[in-house]
C-alpha cells in the first residue's frame, strides 16, 4: 500500500514538474509510475478488489489528471483504518 501510495503521489509530482517547464520528465515520471502500479495490480490481486476503479483509472488514464488524487485519498484511509485496527488489536 505504501508503494502505491507513493507511485500515486509521484504522478501528483509530476504534474508539479510540467506546470514548471519540466515536461519530458514529467512524461516518464507519470510513464513509470502507471507502469509500476499495474505490475502491482498483477502482482496483488486484492488492489483491484480495495479500488476497483484503479484499473479503468490507468486504462483511461483519468489518472494523470485527476484520478491519482482520489486514489491517494483512498489509499490513506485504507492505511489509517488499518493502522487503528492493529493498534485496538
Amino acid at each position: 500500500m505504501s508503494t502505491l501510495r507513493h507511485l500515486l503521489e509521484t504522478i501528483g509530482s509530476a504534474n508539479d514538474a510540467e506546470d514548471h517547464g519540466y515536461v519530458e520528465d514529467a512524461y516518464r515520471m507519470r510513464k513509470d509510475s502507471c507502469e509500476a502500479i499495474q505490475d502491482l495490480i498483477t502482482q496483488h490481486v486484492f488492489l483491484a478488489e480495495l479500488f476497483p476503479k484503479l484499473q479503468w483509472e490507468l486504462d483511461t488514464q483519468h489518472i494523470l489528471v485527476f484520478g491519482w488524487a482520489e486514489l491517494y485519498d483512498g489509499v490513506n484511509a485504507y492505511l489509517k483504518v488499518s493502522v487503528n485496527e492493529h493498534r485496538n488489536g
